[in-house]
């Protein structure tokens, strides 16, 4: 992905972090030549920190556990009903895009990538490798919830207002390259880094199970057989390895810095968990119910779910609201989790991208389930009886079996994916069920979408249609109307 030089800075929000005063014992007060139209340059550290940030409020939105049918809504049911078409990634582009493609910019200029703010923290090459891995793994996101979009013309300031849309094709193959080379760059710890704190071998690991999950995105496309390489050499230059590798944002236990879900809790509740997810893990007597869901206040003991979907308005006193673990103020943001690469692993055997057949697909079907079990339970404390790590996944609805067909093993492989994904990341969620089509799920009864069905994208915002007018219509014109129900590159039939 080329970048041109910013023309500002990140934020006004943010040069209030990096600005210092300074009164001198002299009668210099030090601005005699300094312009006072340029910002300081900031370090590097406070971009990257502010970067993190951003992106855990990215996979927090509750729009893709309403489209997977984790959650339901209360009251305004617009978004479970795909009332709503256009949503922006301005925020993203002009927050933590932006911060990462300045740490690149200062760790690349020759004017400053050896300055004080920049060399401070960590070798140049081990920042481009910490901010390219996060950059990756924003675009992934960002493409499969829109397909194109502003790619290798975004970011340029004032030198390109109206960028070109790159098609979905191109992105995956520049962001393949890209985590291939990210994690590679990354030699030690990066200062500020709330997501791994600093451990700079577990980025690595996240980086490449990154490359994985890309790769078998597109597996079912002509470029499957780049995707299985690809896949093989992330395997090959190590995943995540348990629980504790976790791509987690610690939220804390004070207004500043809670939950997302916890603040829609502080006031109001607009969302509950869904009739369709607790009926499936009543199905499969999962022993996560009690963590992931609370008990209605009119009937202890018991759980029901919020109808999905539904034209109607329904007491927060009758159904199971979000369990008081994930609606917690300090419930951490899970961007990408072990047990999901273990899962992925699981289809790779399947399909046979990793050896093993039938026999690794279920080692790795089974170490997924006790994996998000585990976390889980790291999380409530113990809620969970050891035995049910054992149990649960040899019961007659969870187990998976080499009699069973291709069909069903690639059903129940997703299925536990979905249920890992719960109040995890739900974009993510949304484009496995998307690619896969499990677990199967039915539209909104009352949905008032064009064709009613499940959307397979999200529009972009008007303000592309109005002032980017030429390349909108170049876009369109490739990758089809711009409507919920257009599929993406990698979305087969």
């Amino acid at each position: 992905m080329k970048l041109i030089s910013l023309k500002y800075m990140a934020s006004a929000a943010m040069l209030g972090i990096f600005m210092t005063a300074a009164v001198s014992c002299k009668k210099d007060f030090g601005d005699m030549n300094v312009n006072p139209n340029t910002p300081p340059q900031p370090s590097t550290k406070f971009l990257f920190g502010s970067a993190v940030v951003g992106l855990a409020g990215v996979t927090n939105a509750a729009g893709g556990q309403l489209y997977v049918q984790h959650l339901a809504e209360f009251i305004y049911n617009n978004e479970s009903r795909y009332f709503n078409r256009e949503y922006s990634y301005n925020a993203i582009y002009t927050g933590p895009l932006m911060d990462l493609t300045r740490i690149i910019e200062l760790n690349t200029d020759p004017e400053t990538k050896d300055s004080k703010e920049v060399t401070d923290n960590s070798p140049n090459a081990n920042q481009l490798g910490h901010a390219r891995t996060l950059r990756a793994f924003l675009m992934l996101t960002m493409t499969d919830r829109w397909g194109a979009i502003p790619y290798s013309e975004a970011l340029q300031g004032t030198e390109n207002i109206k960028p070109k849309f790159d098609d979905q094709k191109t992105i995956y193959a520049d962001l393949l390259k890209e985590l291939k080379e990210a994690p590679a760059q990354i030699t030690t710890a990066m200062p500020n880094d709330p997501l791994f704190d600093g451990n700079w071998q577990r980025w690595k690991r996240w980086g490449n199970s990154l490359r994985a999950i890309a790769a078998l995105r597109i597996s079912e496309t002509e470029d499957a057989e780049a995707g299985r390489t690809a896949f093989q050499e992330a395997v090959a230059a190590g995943l995540m390895t348990s629980i504790d590798d976790d791509a987690t944002y610690s939220y804390q236990a004070t207004q500043a810095f809670e939950s997302p879900w916890y603040t829609n809790y502080r006031s109001r509740y607009d969302y509950g968990v869904s009739e369709v997810f607790i009926d499936k893990l009543k199905a499969m007597a999962d022993p996560r119910l009690p963590i992931f869901a609370r008990s209605p206040a009119n009937a202890p003991g018991t759980y029901k779910g919020v109808p999905y979907g539904v034209n109607e308005q329904f007491s927060t006193s009758a159904y199971s609201l979000i369990g008081t673990v994930p609606a917690g103020q300090a419930f951490p943001s899970i961007l990408t989790s072990y047990a999901q690469v273990c899962f992925t692993m699981a289809e790779a055997a399947l399909i046979g991208w990793i050896p093993g057949g039938d026999a690794e697909a279920i080692s790795w079907y089974n170490k997924g389930i006790i994996a998000s079990i585990k976390k889980w339970n790291v999380l409530a404390k113990n809620t969970v009886a050891e035995t049910d790590t054992t149990v649960y996944p040899l019961s007659p609805a969870v187990v998976l079996l080499p009699a069973q067909t291709a069909a069903q093993k690639l059903e129940r492989i997703q299925t536990q994916k979905w249920i890992n994904f719960y109040l995890g990341n739900g974009y993510e969620a949304w484009a496995e069920w998307r690619r896969t089509g499990y677990p199967v799920l039915s539209p909104a009864p009352d949905a008032v979408n064009v064709g009613g069905q499940i959307p397979r994208r999200q529009c972009y915002i008007s303000t592309e249609r109005d002032l980017n007018t030429e390349n909108y219509k170049a876009i369109v014109a490739a990758q089809g109307p711009d409507e919920l129900s257009t599929r993406l590159w990698w979305d087969k039939p």
